[in-house]
């Protein structure tokens, strides 16, 4: 892990485009132009963004799901198996079904939205700037929601049932055990789903690749890092040689890992700091 790190730190440094043998050392230059490169923060917003929007709906409909299946419902092994199958999904293959899904021409979603009455609501889901993040959002969450009912599930299971009786015995409500026994219960799930939440929608890339494409369509309105990297330091489709920047690809990747270290820490001391308190 070191001497790649260390490589692609040193690589950084230098110019070099990624063709050829003309490279220049220059220093923290590319690091300073990131600085003021405003892609990087335009991508990086749209990753906050999705981060904000999945760990919400896995903190909320995941946990509520959770706490279903900890019923032991009918059937229950059979619902935890649907539920869980779109992770171990490939997100090439997941990111291909939903592009024909809603697709205008082929697609399942406008015609089922019409036949309901919802006309207005049939977009051009993907070539729409204002429908196009939130539909990456929509498949991401889908794609990740069995990662929260498992880790809750698996909390809910520990949960000491003594606590819940005595509880339930001094008079508290359904309502009041889960939120003052239960849930204090579930830090450390909610420790490691938000954790995990965050760097995986951080390393966002198949899906938006797959979906809108390396330049983050339309009009960069679903550009993440994940594809501003790939696309400077490969160059996409429409890109010519010369726009291909290897060594500011690299930096960009290795000033992102660092950023992520630093919150993923913050987080963490946050979150453990909670748990202590519970």
């Amino acid at each position: 892990m070191i001497f790649p790190i260390l490589f692609a730190f040193g690589l950084s440094m230098t110019d070099w485009s990624g063709l050829g043998n003309d490279v220049s050392f220059i220093g923290l230059a590319n690091y300073t132009e990131i600085l003021g490169y405003w892609p990087y923060y335009r991508a990086a917003l749209h990753n906050a963004a999705i981060f904000v929007a999945i760990l919400v709906f896995q903190h909320t409909v995941g946990l509520y799901i959770a706490v279903l299946l900890n019923e032991k419902p009918r059937f229950m092994e059979f619902y935890r198996t649907v539920l869980f199958l779109p992770v171990i999904l490939s997100l090439v293959a997941t990111g291909f079904v939903w592009t024909l899904m809603l697709s205008p021409n082929i697609g399942l979603i406008n015609p089922a939205l019409r036949s309901v009455g919802l006309d207005f609501l049939a977009l051009q889901w993907l070539s729409n700037p204002t429908s196009a993040l939130g539909v990456v959002i929509a498949v991401t969450a889908w794609n990740s929601l069995g990662w929260a009912i498992i880790i809750y599930l698996a909390g809910l299971q520990n949960v000491s049932e003594e606590l819940r009786h005595a509880a339930a015995m001094d008079g508290a409500n359904t309502r009041q055990i889960f939120w003052r026994v239960t849930f204090p219960q579930l830090s450390p799930a909610f420790t490691a789903l938000s954790v995990l939440t965050f760097i995986g929608t951080f390393r966002t890339f198949d899906v938006v690749y797959v979906l809108t494409g390396p330049l983050g369509a339309p009009n960069f309105s679903t550009d993440v890092l994940g594809t501003l990297i790939y696309r400077t330091a490969f160059g996409s489709s429409s890109f010519s040689s010369a726009e291909i920047r290897f060594a500011f690809g690299v930096a960009m990747a290795l000033l992102t890992m660092l950023v992520m270290a630093v919150i993923c820490r913050l987080i963490l001391k946050v979150l453990r700091a909670r748990e202590i308190e519970t």
